[in-house]
Parts: structure tokens; C-alpha cells; sequence
């Protein structure tokens, strides 16, 4: 698994094996705590140009850790955290010293990164510009390791907020599966899985243009409290004044008098497992209720039981949960 956690970060797993990771992560703390260990230094460093940094701390991080295994935990703690600090000293010595004045040289060739949260877990993501993003559970952002003058366009599969550092001469740009989101400086949702028919962009604050395609000269146009979502065949504007699903920046999610089905499809898209609804009686029902994201799918399940009684059981082989 220390060699998968190496291949993330380098940007050389295969889907296959990010699927095996995250489901190895779900069981084993230790990897948990060790891959977020390695995603810290990765973040804090993320802001650094120098590109040879970032890839050999984590490098030499995993290196120490792999080689410490075998010692008490309590040990294993305090020293990876005093490994790490002294890793990142060293990161911020080497940029320090790379960017004295130095006479121009070639723009360096454009690489892209990949940043994806597990299944249950939110994390918050600094980019090279300044902008800001959280991702949402088994959501990726895919991202160059720098821009260039004319726009700043990033790929996401999931659901993020953006709070977006302004620059008017470079327009930021988030491509997504059916529809693309730009702007100049704004914070703003966008929710929009890959494979799932919902698509939603709110605005918070600023202006944005939301368009299918490459071509923006039909964008529709919104303003703080309106949104654009997908209908299945087109985009379409609309208002919200409730803005309780932004909470999941927060680890909670919130369900205001929603269909049990369409509770069931998120908890599939945050928590990455099957459900089966085999309780038809249930899809006339909606529900009301705010659930914190650490407490798990089955906590979640288990409150809504006490408004309309269900049962259901849990094929941990299989990672699938039957609603009865």
C-alpha cells in the first residue's frame, strides 16, 4: 500500500488502484492517518514553484515512515511530525534559494496534478493562483501546476466549493462532464459527478457564466442566490435561498424535504457503496434532517428509521446495502 500511496501522489495510479487504496483506507487507520499525512506536506507545499520539492518530500516521508513501521505507535507519531516539519523546512529552504533574481529563462512545460478525497472525507485545497477549493467526498480536481496568462481552467469530477482569487486579464474556468463555469473572481458550488444526471452551479458571491460546450456566447448569466442546474436535455437558471447544502464544507450534510431516492443516490456518491431500495413504500416519503459526515452511511440510514420505519442490512464483502 506504500507503494500505491507513492504512485497517487506522483500522479501514476490507476483507477484500479485508487479504487483498492481508498477501499484499504476505509479499514486500516494507519494507512488513513499516513496518506493524510503525505497529503498535509503536499498541500503545504503546493504553493511553491520549485517542481523537484514536493515529489521528493513525499518521497522521503513515506521512505521514514515505511522504515519506522515497526516501532510503538506513540513513537512512530512524534517522529513523523518532527520529519515532516523538518521536510518542509528544507522545501521552503530550497524555494528561498531558487527564487533569487535570476535572468529570464523558458516558461517550464505544463504538467497536471490530480487531488481526489476518499469516500467520507472532505479536504481543502490551495492552488497555485491563490484560489481556494474544498472538495467533497470521492471528488477530484484535476489541475495544471501552473497557469498560464490567458485563463486558469482546472477539470473537476465531484462536488467543490471555489472561492477564487480575481484576475481579470485570466478568466477561471471549471470544466465539468455536461457544463463549464467562468469566472473572474467569485465563490461559488458546483456539484457534478461524472455518470450522475444531476448538475448543479450556486452562486454565493460575484458573477458567473455557466455554458455547455466550448463556446460561452450563449452562457447563461447568474447573480449571487441563483443557480444553473441540468434538466437532462439543457441548462436552465433558477433561486435559492436556502443554503444548508453548503454545510457539507462544515462535515454535515443537509437533506431539506427530499425524495428517500434522491437521499439514497448521494449517500451512494459520498460514501462510494451500492444500495439497494427494495422498500417501495419509502418513495413516497420525503425527509428533513442534517447528518454529520464522519458518523458513516448506516448512521445515517439508522436515523431515518426512526421517521418511517425500515430495515436494511450490509454485505460488507460485497460493500452493498439492502433496504428492506
Amino acid at each position: 500500500m506504500h507503494e500505491l500511496i507513492t504512485k497517487y501522489f506522483y500522479g501514476e495510479i490507476t483507477a484500479k488502484e485508487k479504487k483498492q487504496l481508498f477501499a484499504a483506507m476505509e479499514t486500516d487507520a494507519e494507512l488513513k492517518k499516513e496518506f493524510f499525512s503525505v497529503q498535509n506536506i503536499r498541500a503545504l507545499t503546493s504553493w511553491m514553484p520549485a517542481e523537484e520539492d514536493e515529489p521528493r518530500a513525499v518521497g522521503k516521508l513515506l521512505e521514514f515512515k515505511h522504515s519506522r513501521k515497526k516501532e510503538s505507535h506513540a513513537i512512530l507519531y512524534r517522529h513523523i511530525v518532527g520529519y515532516a516539519a523538518a521536510v518542509c523546512i528544507a522545501v521552503v529552504s530550497t524555494w528561498l534559494v531558487t527564487n533569487r533574481p535570476e535572468p529570464a529563462v523558458e516558461q517550464p512545460v505544463i504538467a497536471y496534478e490530480e487531488f481526489s478525497t476518499p469516500s467520507g472525507q472532505r479536504a481543502l485545497l490551495k492552488l497555485h493562483d491563490g484560489t481556494t477549493v474544498w472538495l467533497n467526498a470521492r471528488s477530484t480536481l484535476r489541475y495544471p501546476n501552473h497557469f498560464d496568462k490567458k485563463e486558469r481552467r482546472v477539470e473537476l469530477d465531484g462536488e467543490a466549493f471555489f472561492e477564487v482569487k480575481r484576475n481579470e486579464e485570466a478568466p477561471f474556468i471549471v470544466s465539468t462532464e455536461k457544463a463549464n463555469i467562468k469566472v473572474l473572481g467569485t465563490k461559488f458550488n458546483v456539484f457534478a459527478y461524472k455518470g450522475d444526471e444531476e448538475f448543479n452551479a450556486s452562486l454565493v458571491e460575484g458573477s458567473v457564466k455557466v455554458y455547455s460546450g466550448d463556446n460561452d456566447a450563449e452562457a447563461l448569466q447568474i447573480a449571487p442566490h441563483e443557480c444553473v442546474f441540468w434538466t437532462g436535455e439543457k441548462l436552465e437558471k433558477s433561486y435559492y435561498d436556502n443554503t444548508d447544502f453548503l454545510l457539507w464544507k462544515e462535515g454535515i450534510y443537509a437533506f431539506d424535504d427530499v425524495p428517500f431516492s434522491e437521499i439514497i443516490r448521494k449517500l451512494e456518491l459520498y460514501y462510494d457503496i451500492t444500495i439497494i431500495q427494495k422498500n417501495r413504500k419509502l418513495d413516497q416519503y420525503r425527509f428533513s434532517g442534517k447528518f454529520r459526515q464522519r458518523d458513516g452511511v448506516e448512521s445515517v440510514l439508522q436515523t431515518l428509521q426512526k421517521v418511517y420505519y425500515f430495515s436494511f442490512v450490509k454485505d460488507e464483502e460485497t460493500n452493498c446495502i439492502t433496504i428492506r
